[in-house]
C-alpha cells in the first residue's frame, strides 16, 4: 500500500498565545512538527510526505527535515489561508504511485502506531472511500434551537435547547484522515467552498462512504498552553508504561 501523507503545519495557532507558530514549540525538547515527521518517516506504509507550511517558514521547515535526514519528506509547499486550502496546495505534488492519501495535523504529535495502521486498513477496504480516526464524546451535547443563538459572554444565555442528540452517535474527529486517491482528487478538483475537514468535503462531493475508526483519546491537538502540558503528561505516562 502506497500512502502519501499531507502534513499540515501552516496554522497560525492564535489560541496558543505564543510568539511563534506552535509547530515550533518544544515538547520534551523537540518541536511539535518533528514528532509527526519522524512518525511517518518510520512507517513502512508511507512512501511520501508533503508538508504544507507557512509561506515564511518553508526554509526553516526544510532545514528541520534536512537535519533529521528524512528521506520521505522531500517537499515543502506554502499552505493556504484555511485547512482545506493548505491541503489543496499539496495536491498537485502527490505521487502518481499513491493509492491512499492521509491528511494529518502537525499539531497532533501523539498519534499511535496501532491507530495509524487501523485507519489505513479501513480506508483500503473497497466499500469505503476513506476512513477517519475518531474518539467518543463523553459529555452530554445540547443542540440550540435554530435561530436562537445569540452572542453572549461567558455566563450569558446563548438561546434555547432544541434537542439532546444521543451521545453514542457523536464522535470527535481526529487525524489522520485517509482516503482512496481517486475520490480524494475528484473532491479537491471541485473544491468551491470551505469545509472543516476532508471528510466533509468528500461527503459534499458525493465521493463515497467514509468509515469512522475508533482511535485513542491521547491523540490530542495542541491548541492551548494547557494542551501542551497535557501532552507532556501523556508522554510521561507512556514512558512509565514502557519502562523507558
Amino acid at each position: 500500500m502506497q500512502v502519501t501523507v499531507i502534513l499540515l503545519a501552516a496554522g497560525l495557532g492564535r489560541r496558543m498565545g505564543a510568539s511563534v507558530n506552535k509547530m515550533w514549540l518544544s515538547l520534551n525538547g523537540k518541536p511539535l512538527l518533528q514528532y509527526s515527521l519522524e512518525f511517518f518517516e518510520r512507517s513502512p506504509l508511507v512512501s511520501q510526505i508533503i508538508v504544507a507550511a507557512q509561506a515564511g517558514e518553508i526554509a526553516r521547515t526544510e532545514r528541520l527535515i534536512a537535519g533529521l535526514r528524512l528521506a520521505k519528506a522531500a517537499l515543502v509547499v506554502a499552505g493556504g489561508s484555511t485547512r482545506l486550502r493548505s491541503v489543496a496546495a499539496a495536491v498537485p505534488y502527490i505521487s502518481c504511485t499513491a493509492e491512499l492519501v492521509a491528511v494529518h495535523d502537525g499539531a497532533r504529535p501523539l498519534l499511535a502506531a496501532a491507530d495509524w495502521q487501523a485507519v489505513v486498513r479501513a480506508a483500503g477496504q473497497p466499500e469505503y472511500a476513506g476512513a477517519v480516526l475518531a474518539a467518543p464524546v463523553t459529555d452530554t451535547i445540547k443542540l440550540l434551537a435554530d435561530g436562537s443563538l445569540t452572542a453572549a459572554a461567558e455566563g450569558g444565555v446563548l438561546g434555547s435547547i432544541e434537542a439532546s442528540p444521543p451521545r453514542d452517535l457523536l464522535w470527535r474527529a481526529l487525524t489522520p484522515q485517509v482516503f482512496a486517491i481517486e475520490p480524494f482528487l475528484e473532491a479537491y478538483s471541485s473544491l468551491d467552498k470551505d469545509f472543516t475537514d476532508d471528510a466533509a468535503l468528500l461527503a459534499a462531493s458525493g465521493g463515497g462512504r467514509v468509515a469512522l475508526v475508533r482511535g485513542s483519546a491521547d491523540n490530542i491537538k495542541i491548541t492551548t498552553p494547557r494542551d501542551l502540558q497535557l501532552a507532556q503528561l501523556i508522554l510521561a505516562e507512556q514512558a512509565a508504561e514502557s519502562g523507558a
